[in-house]
């Protein structure tokens, strides 16, 4: 009984973070279309004006806003500490963006220790299950959204070592048909 009890709590909670994913994905596509604004208003009306400092850091601080947003979607979706991991880069690198000019040089050089504590992490600390076909990394997700989304290009890479999901979905399938 105290089995289902946790089944139900866990499933709740699954699906209350995917709605959740679901409406940062919806705030991430609404933020594009007011970025996409600006830069019309910014480039293409009001070109004969010089575009400030600030303006191009204030535009660039709200397009990482709208990566790390992607990112947590994508956190929230997969459950992989390479997730995370880019979420925390893009964070790091949006904040080193937006340190004003004025300030020292000591919080450039903690974003960039973090930045390198996050890249010594995802090289020795998190686990590559190469050997176990069932663990995807992120970057095979990657991979298999785009072929998903664009099947010519995962049939026209040039790079064969690499095979995605939906072409070992196929040969397994001529397999069987054989």
């Amino acid at each position: 009984m105290k089995h289902k009890k946790n089944g139900f709590i866990l499933n709740t909670a699954f699906i209350f973070e995917k709605i959740l994913a679901a409406v940062v994905l919806i705030a991430v596509f609404l933020g594009t279309i007011d970025v996409l604004r600006l830069i019309w208003d910014t480039y293409i009306v009001n070109f004969e004006n010089i575009i400030q400092y600030e303006q191009l850091n204030d535009m660039l601080g709200q397009i990482l806003l709208l990566v790390i947003g992607v990112e947590l979607v994508v956190m929230l979706s997969l459950h992989l500490p390479g997730a995370l991991i880019e979420a925390l880069l893009y964070a790091i690198a949006r904040k080193m963006l937006l340190i004003p000019k004025k300030e020292g040089m000591l919080e450039i050089l903690l974003g960039v220790i973090a930045i390198a504590g996050l890249f010594i992490i995802k090289k020795y600390l998190i686990d590559h299950h190469e050997d176990d076909e069932n663990e995807k990394t992120l970057e095979d997700h990657k991979v298999d959204f785009v072929c998903k989304a664009l099947p010519i290009f995962c049939r026209n890479r040039k790079d064969k070592n690499h095979v995605c999901t939906c072409q070992k979905n196929e040969e397994k399938d001529e397999e069987v048909e054989s």
